[in-house]
């Protein structure tokens, strides 16, 4: 009897594999949900953007200098991340703290917006490196919080997003990571599709 239990109970394991069951049930086989696969996600956590170092000012993604488990995902995900934080600068969910010190009370979308301008930005902390977007810069004259509340005023958060995916999709497919000076550029030899 014994035998006859265990030869069924690997058969029924074998079937499982077969079926591969965590698949079944949603769940990366060998992924936890705090790793999710580039397909799998559909919004970054920015509600709880945590950070440490970067209040002052600066790029988001420059670890010796700003440290964030968000911006670690966000980074993990490459080029695929664009299009979702994109798609969350309408998000208008209240945001854990302001990112940056002197700013006021932030959105998602407010953080969304930050982290694509601090990715496309080049280590000169000056220089953006995503072509068409002039409309929606920040460059006022002001301090930044006065300059994107200006923006805001200026432009519904959808004419944000619209520019940015505008952007996008006329240079995703010649976007590459620099990974020395830790931002994402165009390559201007590439074709556009």
């Amino acid at each position: 009897m014994n035998r006859v239990i265990r030869v069924l109970g690997l058969a029924i394991l074998a079937w499982l594999t077969v079926l591969n069951v965590p698949t079944l049930f949603g769940l990366p086989g060998d992924q936890s949900s705090d790793h999710l696969s580039k397909r799998e996600l559909r919004e970054f956590p920015l509600w709880k953007f945590d950070e440490i170092g970067c209040r002052a000012k600066g790029r988001l993604q420059d670890k010796d200098y700003c440290k964030s488990t968000v911006m670690d995902q966000i980074l993990a995900q490459g080029k695929d991340a664009i299009p979702i934080l994109i798609s969350q600068i309408t998000d208008t969910r209240p945001a854990k703290e302001p990112i940056y010190d002197f700013w006021g009370p932030m959105t998602v979308g407010d953080v969304a917006y930050l982290v694509l301008s601090s990715l496309f930005l080049d280590s000169d902390w000056k220089t953006r490196t995503m072509p068409g977007l002039n409309q929606i810069d920040l460059d006022c004259g002001a301090a930044a919080d006065q300059c994107y509340q200006q923006l805001l005023k200026k432009h519904e958060r959808k004419l944000i997003q619209n520019q940015w995916f505008t952007a996008w999709n006329a240079n995703k497919n010649r976007v590459y990571w620099d990974t020395r000076a830790r931002c994402f550029r165009i390559d201007p030899n590439a074709l556009a599709k």
